[in-house]
């Protein structure tokens, strides 16, 4: 699989970076890839494809000013990233013809990191989804979004790869593109040259052949959008934990630990990690040092958070944990983040 060193959900907000890895790859890659000059996709019949479709293109403001974009696929109803959302509470949309009107988020899948959002406006357009239709390496595609400052702009690009899982920070089996994206076209629609809607635009990326979009593709997600316009919430499961890092030898030394395994940072309070009666670095005293996951070693945050993301809300997990000199199993009931 190949790696990205710098994963960017499409958010206008300096803290958005998702993953960086420390040891920056070649941005060219190995040969039998679609290459940057090869994936450059012309606007061919995708400009009329713009302009039919913009109309139903919309931003989303929060308290803190844009946070991304949405579009009609349904009246009254919009399909957005849920990272976009996230916060919850209520949201501003800014309409194509340049009207404002409220909107509140319906039901979200953050796995996947789709949301649904309702509104009273009327919307100007609706855009179709494409959920039965395998997309194809090199075939062109339009984004709309509200990168760059530009409201509700085109942007032109070709398929890159498919089932692409640059970081288990993300959603895994995304589709990757030559999409030209930047913060504030998340959440943005992905379409092809029939103008119909293949995904939802959700991060950027540096890869080894240079930089690449990712968008969550709506190939057989026909139940999820029904779920989630039935107010479904599906969370990712997590241990509630925040900082923790890899126990590299030099951090064991520092910390008169033996090197190996994921040093327990911050334990948030009410989190499945808290309530197995983890200790954190934070706390004071002897931290933990997560070894393994249901049996599966684990060396580094990203090591951790793949192995518990492949289990859902309510799985239970065993971890086995070092505290000083002991080596003890406990069991913990994954949850949403705590706050959430």
């Amino acid at each position: 699989m190949r790696k990205a060193w710098g994963i960017l959900l499409l958010l206008p907000l300096a803290g958005a970076l998702y993953a960086l890895w420390t040891q920056p790859i070649p941005l060219w890659g190995r040969p039998g890839n679609v290459s940057w000059e090869l994936a450059q996709a012309p606007p061919e019949r995708l400009q009329e494809v713009y302009t039919q479709a913009h109309p139903a293109v919309l931003r989303i403001d929060g308290p803190e000013g844009s946070r991304g974009t949405g579009f009609f696929y349904r009246e009254g109803l919009v399909l957005t990233a849920y990272h976009v959302v996230a916060e919850g509470g209520a949201y501003t949309l800014l309409l194509a013809n340049r009207t404002r009107a409220q909107a509140q988020v319906v039901g979200f899948h953050e796995p996947l990191d789709l949301a649904v959002l309702r509104t009273e406006a009327q919307a100007p357009a609706l855009l179709s989804l494409e959920t039965g239709r395998r997309l194809q390496v090199g075939e062109p595609l339009l984004h709309i979004g509200n990168g760059r400052g530009q409201f509700i702009a085109p942007r032109f690009g070709r398929v890159t790869r498919l089932e692409a899982s640059p970081s288990p920070f993300l959603p895994q089996g995304l589709v990757e593109a030559s999409l030209p994206l930047a913060p504030g076209d998340s959440g943005g629609p992905v379409l092809d040259r029939e103008g119909r809607v293949v995904g939802v635009a959700v991060a950027i990326g540096q890869t080894e052949e240079g930089f690449r979009s990712f968008f969550t593709p709506l190939l057989g997600r026909d139940q999820v959008l029904a779920e989630m316009e039935g107010g479904k919430r599906s969370y990712w499961p997590y241990l509630g934990l925040r900082g923790p890092r890899a126990l590299t030898p030099e951090l064991a030394r520092e910390l008169g630990l033996p090197p190996g395994g994921v040093l327990v940072g911050e334990v948030v309070p009410g989190g499945a990690a808290h309530r197995a009666g983890l200790r954190g670095l934070e706390a004071g005293g002897v931290p933990d040092v997560i070894l393994e996951v249901n049996g599966v070693k684990v060396n580094s945050f990203e090591d951790l958070l793949r192995e518990v993301r492949r289990y859902q809300v309510g799985d239970r997990v065993r971890l086995t944990v070092r505290r000083g000199g002991e080596v003890f199993q406990v069991e913990a009931d994954l949850a949403p983040f705590p706050g959430r």
